[in-house]
């Protein structure tokens, strides 16, 4: 899979918007890329999400190579992985992204497998 350096502008209103409905439990799902860009969220099923932790049948997802990693959403104040995260992060996808509350374009951070934070560029596709 080629680099991801952005994420559409409504695929970030998307999340955050989901994360503020399932608030104050946490909200995941898969992410799609193309083109070096996130451009949708995949939920899965079966999922269960919690106050202080999302479950995810990632045997669920359909086999499909633009499935780029996962997103998730903390109820609190506070972007850092969790250890549990950090597992997450090492087994599955390229790169995933955090969203804390209170939600906003400001309250996320994305990293890598190994937990390093990365940079995306938002792209807002209605200049």
């Amino acid at each position: 899979m080629e680099k991801i350096t952005s994420i559409l502008k409504e695929t970030l209103d998307l999340v955050i918007e989901c994360s503020k409905d399932q608030h104050p439990y946490e909200f995941a799902a898969a992410m799609r890329a193309e083109n070096g860009t996130i451009t949708e969220i995949i939920p899965i099923p079966g999922s269960v999400f919690g106050d202080e932790h999302a479950i995810l049948p990632l045997h669920m997802l359909p086999p499909d190579l633009t499935i780029c990693g996962t997103i998730h959403s903390h109820p609190v104040p506070d972007t850092r992985w969790s250890d549990e995260d950090l597992h997450l992060f090492g087994n599955f996808g390229s790169l995933h992204i955090i969203v804390a509350y209170p939600y906003s374009h400001s309250s996320w951070k994305v990293y890598n497998k190994k937990g390093e934070t990365i940079h995306l560029d938002i792209l807002d596709t209605h200049l």
